[in-house]
């Protein structure tokens, strides 16, 4: 078994921290986090796609400490890990802005 981890850096306040454990190129559990650096305080974990609680899933956090937890429909892992990672490049900017916007209120 083999883990990998790295950071995909959007800039300097917004990255994405990947880590994912392969066993003979199947993926067997998979972390990808978008975290932000909000208001020079502090980095706060946005969005996190994971399979911790043996499934497949998209955690939304907020600012008050809730998670919205959303199962994510995949054939395995590897196919979940590919979405996380697409979605959280091709969106990380509106969900920050969601994250921004729940900060004020």
């Amino acid at each position: 078994m083999r883990l990998v981890a790295f950071n995909f850096i959007f800039n300097k306040d917004n990255i994405l921290r990947i880590r994912f454990e392969l066993d003979r190129g199947q993926v067997l559990s998979f972390v990808v986090q978008l975290e932000c650096f909000i208001e020079e305080s502090d980095w706060h974990p946005i969005v996190r796609y994971d399979t911790a609680h043996g499934f497949a899933h998209r955690d939304t956090m907020r600012p008050n400490g809730e998670v919205e937890k959303i199962e994510i429909g995949i054939e395995n892992y590897r196919d979940g890990l590919n979405y996380a990672m697409d979605d959280l490049k091709a969106n990380w900017q509106a969900y920050r802005r969601r994250y921004e916007e729940w900060l004020k209120k």
